[in-house]
C-alpha cells in the first residue's frame, strides 16, 4: 500500500465512523504502533493517543460506525484472491 493508498483509506474510514472520530481515529493509531497491548487503558498511554484516557471508553461507547460501509472498505483492500 502506498502512502497515497493509505491517506485516502484513512480519510474513507474516518467519513464511515460516527460521533467521536477523531479519538477512535487516535485509537487505531495507538493500537496499529503498539506491540502488545496488555489493557484498554494502556492504549491512552501512546503518543499517538492525544487524549486522556476517559475518551478512550467515550470514544468506543460513543462511535457509531456505518460497519457495512467500512466492511467494504476493508474487504476492497484485501488482495483479490484473499476475498471472499
Amino acid at each position: 500500500m502506498t502512502l497515497k493508498n493509505l491517506q485516502e483509506f484513512r480519510e474513507a474510514a474516518y467519513k464511515l465512523l460516527g460521533t467521536g472520530k477523531d479519538a477512535v481515529m487516535d485509537l487505531m493509531d495507538a493500537v496499529l504502533v503498539t506491540r502488545s497491548v496488555h489493557s484498554f487503558a494502556e492504549l491512552s498511554m501512546s503518543p499517538v493517543f492525544r487524549r486522556k484516557w476517559p475518551s478512550l471508553y467515550e470514544a468506543i461507547e460513543d462511535c457509531s460506525p456505518q460497519r457495512r460501509g467500512l466492511m467494504k472498505l476493508y474487504i476492497k483492500e484485501l488482495p483479490k484472491n484473499e476475498r471472499k
